[in-house]
């Protein structure tokens, strides 16, 4: 053995580093420092959890108004207060500016228009008859009245009467004598002032009319007749009365359904005209289906016999 040769290497225990000792405390810190943290939010999440629902069938029932005892609420859990500030690199919330309710107008007032007063309809006029031919116009008016002698061609004939003031009926006629026969066309005059009286009459207060003539029917018929007059008047057709609308009034019309036989037929109409304001006498007929009256065709008319046109 060589004395200066070196000895066998001795195996070298291991020696704890600096570094590691340092390094393990520090992990020993954060992870006590960690722990903290997770109890501290659990005990904060705790704290704002709902309470447990009650369990089924734990419903209190109340015997004999005895109220069970109620169940001692837990104590609050301690909210712990955290330490630590808040990282200093976490940005504040500004504060946001109040929020202005805006302010809602109310809307204008609408002001409806005057609703103007409900027109009141006058009154409706009497049914108008439709004449067969309009008058030709002149400048007068043409006579509704001539004496029979020079107007053959007016089939209508007519016993004029001077009345008493007071006359309320046509048969104040019975006890008065005619003055005088005149003989016209057609009842057609239409309701007027009494002061335009009848032309060709020359009397507009206190008179009376007995008109009688004939309407030779081509053919048996029902008819509707209608008699208007202002003031009273009677109609009868071979001696049987129709119509009857005497008195004192206003201009009105009265209607009648009548059957009418083939052949001649005598028509009488008695009319008297009161005290003034208005005087109209008219008459006419029209089919129970027709729309319109209309005025009795002339070719229709006749003059009465001389016997009937002497009789009371």
């Amino acid at each position: 053995m060589n004395p200066t040769s070196p000895e066998p290497d001795k195996p070298v225990e291991p020696q704890p580093l600096r570094w590691q000792r340092r390094h393990s405390g520090y992990a020993l810190t954060v992870a006590v420092i960690i722990h903290i943290l997770l109890l501290a939010a659990v005990l904060s999440w705790r704290a704002k959890a709902p309470p447990p629902p009650k369990p089924r069938g734990s419903a209190v029932s109340i015997v004999e108004g005895k109220q069970p005892p109620a169940a001692p609420e837990p104590p609050p859990l301690p909210t712990p207060k955290l330490t630590e500030p808040p990282p200093p690199n976490m940005p504040l919330m500004p504060e946001l500016p109040p929020i202005e309710t805006p302010k809602v107008e109310p809307p204008p007032k609408v002001v409806p228009p005057p609703v103007p007063p409900p027109v009141v309809a006058p009154p409706p006029p009497p049914p108008v008859v439709v004449a067969a031919a309009p008058a030709a116009s002149s400048a007068e008016p043409p006579k509704l009245f001539e004496e029979c002698a020079d107007s053959p061609d007016r089939p209508i004939v007519a016993e004029v009467y001077r009345l008493r003031n007071g006359t309320t009926s046509v048969s104040e006629m019975r006890r008065r004598k005619p003055i005088k026969t005149v003989c016209l066309a057609q009842l057609d005059i239409t309701p007027r002032d009494h002061r335009d009286g009848f032309p060709g009459l020359d009397m507009n207060e206190w008179f009376g009319l007995d008109i009688r003539f004939t309407v030779n029917m081509p053919q048996d018929i029902t008819m509707d007749v209608m008699l208007l007059s202002d003031d009273g008047a009677i109609l009868t057709i071979d001696d049987v009365e129709v119509i009857n609308n005497d008195g004192i009034h206003a201009a009105s019309p009265l209607m009648e359904t009548v059957k009418l036989a083939k052949g001649p037929r005598n028509f009488r109409v008695r009319y008297f005209q009161g005290p003034g304001f208005g005087l109209a006498l008219m008459l006419g007929w029209k089919k129970p289906d027709g729309k319109d009256y209309q005025y009795i065709p002339r070719r229709l008319l006749g003059r009465p016999p001389a016997a009937a046109a002497a009789a009371p």
